[in-house]
């Protein structure tokens, strides 16, 4: 059943929240408010009602930065347990990094992924194509042909365009409109070790500065992933003042840790870019709270359970995201005062739609890709509790608030979580 009246919630739509009704017939948004409480009543279709007294109701969450891991690391993740992990944290839309084996660098590995999504996935998933073949940063690939097949998204994810190359895949994807989603590392900056000490800040922000001032030349579409410290906040805000065509991400990890938390087993708290200082957190907070920095992104890596115990030499860097983002936002950073929950939600949904060209936002006519969030609802993060694969999370064992409790995509439930306050179906 595809059809569903959502009543008495808080609904976010158009930038704020307000008390309405919602409408859904045959997977659409038919209707808002009264009059969605009068077609309800007059409809011929089978209606599944819903009291979402108590609760926020949301255009679904939009993830640009995920690991999915299929094909090639199945035993860490894939589309089916990844997809499963974005609905119940109420994500709609994931974006899909090409570092899998092989890597998305031709279109016949296209075809085959997406007959895999077809198959597998609870929520839609969104390719990224690889920018170079086998992500070697040695030849480009034929973007134009991705293009042509429906992906406009290019990123060799963990490994950064050379900069022998950066100028011409930008000068290609600003003839394409494509955008570049670009590795903030310089490896000619890093150190031996797993946290800040082997990837200091200044791998990224130099780096980010090459990228800027290529944009600069090329007019060249561009979104910064998974920002990490002060000096990359200050760069993507005096590039929007210049009115270039740049956009930015942020994590959960990055907003609301620091490397002070690193705790065991240390492998939940290790990622690239790593934690940083207190100061660079603030500067993320401050960054996303007056919309320099666009989106909130997991950048979910999920590992199995190889980090349950520790880190070790070839420890892998990442951490699983996608189940807890909402709550730890909003647990961290909306009940300390530190955000807004209309900037999370935007944050969650219009900023990253407005990355991928895509609305995101409630309205009549529209897909029915909805998030019910109870605000209340109090749980504890549990290794046993994931529908991912990976538990390598820095926040297992905290109490968190704010969960999604139903999760609809194109109208049809893929997560409904029984047992708080205001997941109830009524009329």
């Amino acid at each position: 059943m595809n059809s569903w009246y959502l009543h008495d919630g808080l609904v976010f739509r158009r930038g704020r929240l307000q008390q309405e009704d919602i409408l859904i017939l045959h997977g659409r948004i038919a209707a808002f408010g009264t009059e969605a409480a009068r077609l309800s009543l007059e409809s011929a279709v089978p209606i599944r009602g819903y009291d979402a007294g108590n609760c926020v109701v949301s255009h679904g969450f939009l993830d640009l930065h995920v690991h999915l891991r299929e094909p090639g690391f199945e035993s860490k993740e894939t589309i089916e347990s990844g997809t499963k992990a974005a609905a119940a944290g109420g994500f709609t839309t994931v974006y899909a990094m090409p570092n899998t084996e092989p890597p998305l660098d031709t279109v016949d590995r296209l075809l085959q992924l997406q007959e895999r999504i077809e198959q597998s996935a609870f929520v839609r998933v969104k390719p990224i194509a690889a920018v170079t073949k086998g992500r070697a940063s040695r030849e480009i690939n034929d973007l134009a042909e991705f293009i042509d097949h429906g992906v406009s998204v290019f990123s060799d994810d963990g490994d950064p365009v050379d900069d022998k190359l950066i100028k011409e895949v930008m000068e290609q994807l600003a003839s394409l409109n494509g955008l570049l989603v670009n590795h903030l590392e310089d490896k000619s900056l890093l150190g031996p070790g797993l946290f800040s000490d082997g990837t200091p800040p200044e791998s990224e922000y130099v780096m980010l500065e090459r990228d800027l001032a290529t944009v600069a030349e090329t007019r060249c579409r561009y979104h910064a992933a998974h920002l990490s410290c002060a000096r990359s906040v200050k760069l993507i805000s005096e590039a929007k003042q210049k009115g270039l065509p740049v956009t930015a991400e942020v994590t959960p990890h990055h907003l609301t840790l620091t490397e002070d938390d690193t705790t065991f087993p240390e492998g939940n708290f290790q990622m690239k870019p790593p934690l940083r200082t207190e100061t660079d957190r603030l500067a993320l907070i401050e960054g996303l709270r007056t919309g320099i920095i666009d989106a909130v992104a997991t950048d979910h890596a999920p590992h199995g359970r190889e980090k349950d115990h520790g880190i070790y030499a070839d420890s892998p860097f990442g951490v699983t995201g996608l189940e807890t983002a909402f709550s730890v936002l909003y647990s961290k950073l909306v009940l300390t005062g530190h955000l807004e929950l209309e900037r999370l939600l935007a944050a969650l949904t219009t900023g990253p739609g407005k990355v991928a060209g895509k609305s995101c936002d409630l309205e009549i006519g529209e897909a029915a890709d909805i998030v019910v969030l109870d605000l209340a609802c109090q749980r504890t993060v549990e290794t046993d509790g994931f529908y991912s694969k990976g538990t390598n999370s820095p926040y297992i064992g905290q109490r968190l608030q704010g969960w999604p409790v139903l999760t609809l995509v194109d109208g049809v439930e893929r997560y409904n979580m029984k047992g708080c306050g205001c997941s109830k179906e009524a009329r």
